[in-house]
């Protein structure tokens, strides 16, 4: 069997970490590998993630303790070895990655299936403001650049603009496919 690396990626508050979950919790994915990315900011409500300080990021990169890693909006992220070792073992590994980061995943996991988390641009809007992170301009200014990317091609794209339970069984749907 040949392991693959679900790469889900998409803008915040597509909805991606509350996909990633809801799968992880169904009972017949226990030999699928949801992996905890590490990201050096806490996480909020509706994130998931491992926080890390800037100091232990950069100790990771230099001990090789992370498989991936890359910056955005300010921060760090990581994806623990450990992922890129049930990979090369054949396990199928879903994390949620930046668009930016998936060709440096093609790169070290070899087998990259990339899937796309979006919605509608009112909806994220309401999703970020929900956050409280961002200030109105900013959201604006964020659904703005996510409008205008359209390099990337994704293998699948999943439309989150509805229950959690539909967008999450298209991604179920997406990995008992690779299995």
């Amino acid at each position: 069997m040949s392991g693959v690396l679900v790469a889900v990626v998409g803008p915040s508050g597509a909805g991606k970490d509350a996909l990633i979950q809801h799968a992880a919790a169904q009972p017949h994915h226990d030999d699928v590998l949801f992996v905890r990315r590490l990201v050096t900011r806490v996480a909020g409500a509706f994130e998931d993630h491992g926080s890390i300080s800037d100091a232990a990021f950069a100790d990771g990169i230099a001990s090789g303790c992370f498989a991936l890693t890359w910056r955005a909006h300010g921060h760090g992220y990581a994806v623990p070895v450990s992922a890129l070792n049930a990979v090369r073992d054949g396990t199928v590994a879903v994390c949620n990655l930046s668009r930016g980061a998936v060709a440096d995943a093609e790169r070290v996991f070899g087998h990259v299936v990339s899937v796309l988390v979006t919605a509608p641009a009112a909806i994220i809007t309401a999703r970020l403001a929900a956050r409280g992170r961002e200030s109105p301009a900013a959201i604006a200014a964020r659904i703005e650049r996510e409008m205008a990317l359209t390099d990337f091609t994704a293998t699948h794209v999943i439309v989150n603009d509805g229950t959690i339970a539909a967008a999450s069984a298209k991604l179920i749907a997406i990995v008992e496919g690779l299995r």
